[in-house]
């Protein structure tokens, strides 16, 4: 591993230890794995519907202990199962970047 690499996951491990939210500038792209998450949730995280919840500003160690009980199956609902059983680690730390810090709306 570079050492580029190595203090960009610091960074990132840092980031989701200290929980810190709505903090850190987005990016003007979002990752390529938010696009399976936009349907529903939005680019820009407000969901839109009252069975879709707003992911925008959420606290990243909530979006992510959601990712990982859809994935798990522990928690249950029909399209995040089905989405959420593919994730990897790496897509999983990247939705939760995105969406913990983005405005909250």
């Amino acid at each position: 591993m570079s050492r580029a690499s190595l203090v960009e996951a610091f960074f990132l491990f840092a980031f989701l230890c200290l929980g810190v939210d709505g903090a850190v500038a987005q990016t003007i792209h979002p990752p390529t794995i938010v696009a399976v998450c936009t349907p529903c949730h939005g680019a820009h995280g407000a969901g839109g519907d009252v069975d879709v919840p707003n992911l925008a500003g959420q606290k990243s160690i909530y979006i992510r202990e959601q990712l990982l009980a859809f994935r798990a199956g522990s928690r249950k609902h029909p399209e995040m199962r089905t989405i959420g059983r593919t994730l990897t680690d790496h897509e999983i730390d990247q939705i939760v970047v995105y969406y913990s810090t983005l405005v909250p709306r």
